[in-house]
């Protein structure tokens, strides 16, 4: 099994996700149970792997939200990634759309 393969799906599948909630974003928790209604099974930490690969692109973003005991991580699109999901921007290389 090719796990290169594997994680630009499950990229591509993030971005995918998250357009559906744009301009709003997603708890880290939401987004791995939205992957996995979707029959694409991931584990914490190739989610979160990916999510890192995906902010260091800049086609994403990560935001705390809360206070105190309330806190939540809030995973939304960029600009730039709507736009390569929307395909207005040419293919970005680790992310299969």
């Amino acid at each position: 099994m090719n796990f290169d393969i594997d994680n630009k799906k499950e990229r591509g599948w993030v971005l995918r996700v998250l357009d559906k909630a744009y301009p709003d974003g997603l708890d880290v928790d939401t987004l791995r149970r939205q992957l996995i209604d979707l029959r694409f099974l991931t584990s914490d930490v190739d989610i979160r792997g990916n999510v890192a690969y995906l902010i260091d692109k800049g086609l994403i973003k990560a935001e705390t939200v809360g206070n105190f005991n309330f806190k939540r991580e809030v995973i939304s699109l960029t600009a730039m990634g709507k736009d390569l999901v929307d395909g207005n921007i040419e293919s970005v290389v680790g992310v299969d759309i």
